[in-house]
């Protein structure tokens, strides 16, 4: 009888371990590292949702979805279907309209936003994307990867690891949108070279360390260092080769 019961228990643990397992796979979203279902997730993205988080999840309206310090980032998959589905009421968020398939890949879309570019897929040749950053893109007169490059803009040796696929794009084709502290034009008139304190890169990536006492004018631009104009020089598969090169980049490798 002993061992009946025995038996009995390690069926039911069984089979509940099964249900479970089945349970999970219901709650994972098949759209999940799909490059075509997260590209059709992007398009009912911009085409609706944009209109209150902004182009590529930046933030408007709604809060930004791409900074990863939204709640419900932290989501299950399910959960997020879910919250895309039925809106938030009280936060002003309407329901999403559309098919399962559909809601899916918005879902998978918005986990897009906030991954890591380095664990994310891409559609961009890499390849051509390192010819692009250290040739005809120029990225290299200012930005580093691996202490080979410019200094005039942030090392990017980890770009991948550090930033979503949509700030990367972002910083490429609007570079500023979200922010360029620390890395904006400064045009500074000094009244000597003696002192120093205030630090300055000079466009050769020279530091510089004023006094404020020495300064006689300073005048700081609030657009980015970074030029404007890639989505005129670059066309769009030249960008997505420079997003998935820079995707590459990441401290995990070194």
């Amino acid at each position: 009888m002993r061992t009946l019961t025995v038996w009995v228990l390690a069926g039911s643990v069984i089979l509940l371990a099964q249900h479970v397992q089945d349970e999970d796979k219901k709650k994972r979203n098949p759209a999940i590292g799909n490059i075509a279902a997260i590209a059709a997730g992007e398009k009912a993205f911009n085409e609706g949702c944009a209109v209150c988080h902004g182009q590529g999840g930046m933030g408007g309206r709604g809060p930004n979805l791409a900074n990863g310090r939204v709640m419900w980032h932290t989501l299950t998959d399910e959960a997020t279907y879910n919250r895309i589905k039925d809106g938030v009421p009280s936060g002003g968020m309407p329901p999403t309209p559309g098919s399962d398939e559909k809601l899916w890949q918005l879902a998978a879309y918005v986990v897009a936003l906030r991954a890591p570019a380095s664990e994310s897929p891409q559609t961009g040749d890499a390849t051509l994307g390192q010819t692009l950053f250290w040739g005809k893109a120029g990225c290299n007169e200012c930005h580093s990867i691996l202490g080979k490059g410019g200094k005039i803009g942030p090392d990017l040796s980890d770009a991948g690891g550090s930033r979503s696929t949509s700030v990367i794009r972002m910083a490429i084709e609007d570079p500023g949108s979200n922010g360029s502290k620390g890395f904006e034009k400064a045009h500074i008139v000094l009244k000597n070279r003696n002192n120093f304190s205030l630090q300055v890169l000079d466009a050769r990536g020279e530091l510089h360390l004023l006094l404020m006492t020495a300064v006689k004018e300073m005048a700081v631009s609030p657009n980015s260092v970074m030029p404007a104009n890639y989505k005129a020089r670059l066309s769009g598969a030249e960008i997505n080769a420079l997003v998935a090169y820079l995707a590459q980049q990441t401290a995990r490798k070194l």
